[in-house]
């Protein structure tokens, strides 16, 4: 077993890629199986996800063994052909199959996805269509309330930020969010990130641009990214806090990173450069271009923002909590997969 992960509820230690093998999966009962890296392999057997802690007790106590195993696509690959065991995969390698869900933490802090072919670009999200006319207006402005109190108001987002208000963004500005420069593995991107400051530099007209650097981004991406840093012609780099770059857009420019998500929270049009699954709340770019269209039609649309975020969060992904078990255990029932208790419906 993998040293550093500690055991924790029903969890023991997380297995090496090679200890999973065919003949161990036929010889084995039937088993649940968590497929992830270190970093949420450590989280899972400590006990911080409270939604899967709370699947992977339920299983234990209907008779299922639980596992953790380190994530590799050829763990997958044996997984998926072997159709009695039930394996929850927390990366971003889609892949379908009768036996296989993918559970891993959405762009805000405290929601997950828990899919059948994918996560965040490849979940099923990306191919639903969102219609806000059946929702009731006051429920989702409540449900945006909350969210604003616990990450704008917070001054929260998944990685550290600058102060607010520690370093000056002009209003009405349009504010471009970098990430890595590689293509992506498992989804497309329509425009490269130098595309996309190119076409926001040549479209912005009078009004300034803030590049945003990613806290991940290399030395080599952050030398080309400085290249762009021209305040007397309007460009800027910053490291002013997301919310207060978010605030301060007319326009919120990414390719697909998580902070076109977060934008909703701060009510701003996006445009994006790539495939997300939540486009439906945003324009989507595939030509540099046509940045000057995408930026206006994205800005001279009223957008549904707070019944977006309901319908993402709320009626697709699920809240990491104990008390959506039942939403866990009804979406295995449909892929054949009850997992009974004693006591429990």
């Amino acid at each position: 077993m993998k040293a550093g992960v500690s055991q924790g509820g029903v969890f023991g230690a997380q297995r090496p890629v090679d200890w999973l093998t065919a003949r161990r999966l036929d010889a084995v009962p039937d088993t649940l199986y968590f497929h992830a890296r270190d970093r949420l392999a450590t989280g899972l057997g400590k006990g911080y996800f409270r939604l899967l802690g709370a699947l992977a007790e339920h299983a234990a106590a209907a008779g299922w063994g639980i596992e953790i195993v380190e994530f590799s696509g050829r763990g997958q690959d044996l997984a998926v052909a072997n159709p009695r065991h039930l394996h929850v995969f927390m990366d971003d390698r889609p892949v379908y199959a009768p036996n296989a869900v993918h559970s891993v933490p959405t762009y805000l802090h405290g929601y997950w996805y828990f899919d059948e072919i994918g996560s965040r670009n490849n979940s099923l999200q990306r191919l639903r269509r969102f219609d806000p006319r059946p929702m009731s207006g006051d429920w989702a402005r409540a449900f945006h309330a909350q969210l604003v109190a616990k990450f704008v108001d917070a001054n929260m987002t998944k990685f550290a930020q600058a102060d607010r208000g520690a370093e000056p963004v002009e209003p009405g500005c349009l504010a471009f969010f970098a990430q890595d420069f590689n293509p992506p593995r498992y989804h497309r991107h329509h425009l490269t990130v130098v595309d996309m400051i190119e076409a926001a530099i040549a479209a912005k007209g009078r009004r300034p641009l803030y590049i945003k650097p990613h806290p991940n981004q290399t030395l080599d991406e952050m030398e080309v990214l400085s290249r762009y840093h021209a305040p007397k012609a309007g460009v800027h780099l910053t490291h002013a806090s997301i919310h207060d770059v978010l605030a301060a857009a007319d326009c919120v420019l990414t390719v697909t990173s998580a902070v076109g998500f977060e934008a909703f929270l701060h009510r701003k049009p996006v445009v994006l450069g790539g495939q997300t699954d939540f486009w439906q709340n945003a324009v989507t770019l595939t030509d540099g271009r046509q940045m000057a269209a995408a930026i206006e039609a994205a800005t001279q649309r009223d957008w549904p923002h707070e019944k977006f975020l309901v319908w993402f969060l709320r009626q697709n992904c699920l809240e990491d909590s104990a008390a959506s078990l039942p939403q866990v255990l009804e979406r295995l029932a449909r892929k054949g997969f009850f997992l009974s208790a004693p006591g429990f419906y």
